[in-house]
């Protein structure tokens, strides 16, 4: 089933079967070696609004850097991730069974 449709969910297989979940997910997880995958929301091309939020942006943190020699030694960063959209319903959608070796 996993090999015709890799978007499967455990539970659909377990309805399908007529088997629990948690030996679905057994049997993907420890004897075909097999993860879930989520797809991430990659924005290739910015529209004219979120380029200008980010000019803003950049522009107010030159400015409070001009402001306050010292305003770099303040900051804590941490990861570095944008987000611009986040659908949990549709990422969880687009995931997928993969081999314990794929990307």
């Amino acid at each position: 089933m996993v090999k015709e449709d890799q978007n499967l969910t455990s539970r659909l297989t377990a309805d399908t079967l007529i088997i629990p979940k948690t030996v679905v997910l057994w049997i993907l997880r420890e004897d075909l070696k097999k993860r879930k995958l989520c797809s991430r929301f990659v924005p290739h091309t910015l529209t004219r609004e979120q380029m200008d939020e980010r000019d803003a942006a950049c522009q107010d943190l030159l400015n409070m850097i001009n402001s306050d020699k010292n305003f770099l030694d303040k900051v804590i960063t941490d990861d570095e991730s944008w987000c611009f959209t986040y659908d949990p319903e549709t990422k969880h959608q687009s995931s997928e069974w993969v081999g314990e070796h794929s990307p």
